[in-house]
């Protein structure tokens, strides 16, 4: 499967991030820069990661994940992970990161305020 990932909605209030393929050290900083061009979306107070076609996910990409989160908390902007796929529930539940990142079954759950 090859990697995609592309910003798929702009609205005032969120924008939204859909990934497709394998996250690794490759690909996450073309994620790392899709989740900060989101975030700088004027008036956006969240950014929502749709991780429903993410077939692997590795150290770099918790990694980089975690980092955006923090960095998007000190601009008061929410990171939310929408239907998370397999891999990435299994990884996410192995790791701990289940409980630290705010997760969502569709995205239309994390959109809404």
């Amino acid at each position: 499967m090859d990697f995609d990932v592309s910003i798929e909605e702009h609205a005032e209030a969120y924008s939204v991030i859909s990934v497709r393929g394998e996250v690794d050290l490759h690909t996450a900083p073309k994620v790392q820069y899709a989740i900060e061009r989101a975030a700088k979306n004027e008036g956006a107070n969240r950014v929502v990661i749709d991780m429903s076609s993410i077939t692997f996910i590795d150290s770099t990409a918790l990694s980089m994940f975690a980092r955006a989160k923090r960095s998007l908390e000190e601009e008061s902007v929410s990171l939310r992970i929408a239907e998370p796929s397999g891999p990435v529930e299994r990884i996410f539940s192995v790791t701990g990161f289940r409980d630290y990142f705010d997760i969502f079954e569709s995205r239309e759950e994390a959109v809404a305020g």
